[in-house]
């Protein structure tokens, strides 16, 4: 297939501008105002416009002339396949510690990519190391202000950066860096700390190497490397413990109070995973500063408690009738599912039980709520009294699906355990749809359909 015949179309937006001119998943975008596009950065910039001309061609090859006109400010609602719509950028890294690298079979094929594609991490806020990227793209990022990105720097040492990235051209990634820094782009850094290589002195060396960088340096996270059953190939790592996790955290939150005089800026931030290991309270939620790396797990675990403690359980309405659910959740979350439950339970008729699922698909020591699969919650549930309906949180599904990492779909789910799954957010949507789910049991009880 080549440029000419167009960019192939994933998915549609429910809504959306696209949708409503009656553009499907699986049609191809061949130009857009007679203008062949590049990639998806090309893409953005000329959807910006409020009047446009589509030419797209069906899965039959029929050509479909389509006139958009839309807000300036309203993406049309086209997603690609690739989602760079040109090549995507794979990585070549070997890194000690890639996750990827350790993923067990079965899962959504997308799963196994490995991309260091600076237009995703512009666009998604993935994560890129900036070893391998080129002048070209380097001048590209700067002339169209492409920032923030989101930067996995691992350590500032050049002999260390060639050891956990296991490339020969680690350093440059360090250069790349602050040739975007100096250039005005704003970066999102993180660190993977693996115990023994990029911890202790390390860790602190790269933390001021950064801060050297200036402003647009914006934030650190300092997440654990993750290590799955499936590690095969790689330098044998070590994990945190309980001990490791403490000792973490005092270090950086001296080195967060050095900087919020410094820089007016905690800087760098820990993964909530640390203060779940170590048995010590989440940080308040001034002390995450607006998030400014939430997807990268820092920071959820505050705003789950401080959802939850808005919710004045005395100011609810009663519950129509009695309900008894269940709440699943990975080991890792389990502090944050007892205290929902210790809320939830004192409201008239409603009942909660907690289920914490062991992770079987990728280990035991892979404790986080996002990396369960179908499977894994269907044998911790199988056989169990679940009352009226299951409670999963939205990070367990694929986004905009109700796939598992395991390709298992929500509904083959409630199939088995002949029980409804519902997936939500956070607390405030779980109560919600806890209230309508009892209105449709009271419902049902009093004969109505």
């Amino acid at each position: 297939m080549t440029v000419d015949q167009g960019h192939l179309v994933d998915r549609v937006t429910a809504g959306s501008p696209a949708e409503a001119a009656g553009i499907k998943a699986g049609w191809r975008m061949i130009r857009i105002d007679n203008q062949i596009v590049g990639d998806i950065i090309d893409y953005k910039i000329i959807e910006a416009d409020e009047n446009l001309r589509l030419l797209m061609m069906d899965q039959q090859g029929i050509m479909h002339r389509k006139k958009i006109v839309k807000p300036a400010d309203i993406p049309l609602g086209m997603h690609f396949n690739p989602p760079t719509i040109s090549s995507l950028q794979h990585c070549r890294n070997r890194c000690i510690f890639c996750f990827i690298e350790q993923n067990p079979p079965g899962l959504r094929p997308p799963l196994y990519i490995k991309d260091d594609d600076y237009r995703l991490s512009f666009l998604y806020g993935n994560f890129i190391t900036l070893n391998r990227l080129t002048a070209g793209e380097i001048e590209r990022i700067i002339k169209l202000q492409l920032s923030p990105l989101y930067v996995s720097v691992q350590t500032t040492n050049p002999e260390l950066r060639r050891i956990m990235f296991n490339s020969k051209q680690a350093e440059r990634g360090t250069e790349n860096l602050r040739k975007l820094v100096k250039a005005g782009i704003r970066i999102h850094a993180q660190i993977v700390l693996c115990p023994g290589y990029n911890d202790g002195i390390e860790m602190e060396r790269t933390i001021k190497d950064l801060d050297l960088m200036g402003p647009n340096l914006l934030s650190i996270a300092v997440v654990p490397v993750g290590i799955t059953n499936y590690r095969s190939g790689l330098q044998q790592l070590e994990q945190f413990d309980s001990h490791s996790a403490e000792k973490l955290v005092e270090q950086v939150s001296k080195m967060q109070k050095s900087f919020l005089n410094k820089r007016g800026s905690r800087f760098v931030f820990l993964a909530d995973e640390f203060y779940n290991m170590a048995g010590l309270d989440i940080p308040g939620s001034d002390e995450y500063e607006n998030y400014p790396q939430l997807e990268n797990g820092v920071g959820l675990a505050r705003q789950f408690l401080d959802e939850l403690n808005r919710l004045n359980v005395q100011e609810l309405d009663k519950l129509s009738t009695n309900i008894t659910v269940t709440v699943v959740s990975g080991m890792a979350a389990s502090f944050q599912i007892k205290q929902l439950v210790e809320v939830f339970n004192k409201i008239n008729k409603l009942i909660v039980n907690p289920v914490f699922v062991e992770n079987h698909c990728f280990g035991g020591q892979v404790t986080v709520s996002g990396l369960l699969t179908g499977r894994d919650l269907l044998d911790a549930l199988e056989g169990k009294k679940l009352g009226d309906v299951v409670f999963i949180p939205k990070i367990m599904l694929n986004e905009n699906t109700s796939l598992f990492l395991d390709n298992m779909d929500v509904s083959d789910l409630e199939k088995t355990l002949k029980v409804p799954v519902c997936s939500a957010g956070g607390p405030l949507e779980m109560i919600n749809m806890i209230y309508e789910k009892a209105d449709q049991l009271n419902d049902v009880k009093k004969g109505i359909k």
